[in-house]
């Protein structure tokens, strides 16, 4: 069942409040790629990789809200998943790159799309060259990127429940 845009809406504006806390709490959030991930409120300390970073602001919002949003990794917020299992879940719904961004949508970076290495999470709506993306791929992150700040995208995805 999908959401309605409204739905859709409120999702979108949870994931957006997360990411801009996780931004402005980032001295305390640091870099590990442990499984199964946790759950993490977005103040505090502890630590995520870029896939636990985008998986922990849909599970946020699906906290918070009446109606489910899916896990974008595929494994019901279980904390197994990365940017392989994020870019099989949702192959079938990619943003082509001339079209406007949302908040909520996941470009994915690496050698080919069988060999993900990286994954960033739109945080601000916009085009190619507007948009606001957060990464989280290393310890001094997460951080605000634009979706070209690597030269290895590969491909940009929109969560079956934002689609």
């Amino acid at each position: 069942m999908s959401l309605t845009s409204t739905q859709r809406s409120v999702a979108r504006m949870l994931i957006r409040r997360y990411l801009d806390q996780v931004i402005a709490n980032r001295a305390n959030i640091h870099y590990s790629q442990f499984r199964p991930t946790q759950i993490h409120a977005p103040s505090g300390e502890w630590a995520t990789d870029c896939s636990g970073l985008c998986i922990n602001a849909f599970h946020w919002a699906d906290l918070w809200t009446p109606f489910l949003i899916k896990d974008p990794a595929g494994y019901g917020y279980t904390g197994i998943g990365n940017t392989t299992t994020i870019l099989s879940t949702n192959r079938r719904r990619r943003v082509p790159l001339d079209h406007k961004f949302f908040v909520g949508d996941m470009a994915l970076f690496g050698d080919s799309l069988y060999h993900t290495k990286h994954v960033i999470i739109c945080r601000r709506n916009g085009t190619y060259t507007t948009s606001i993306w957060t990464s989280h791929g290393q310890e001094s992150g997460p951080y605000d990127v634009r979706i070209n700040y690597r030269s290895d995208l590969l491909v940009v995805v929109r969560a079956e429940s934002l689609a």
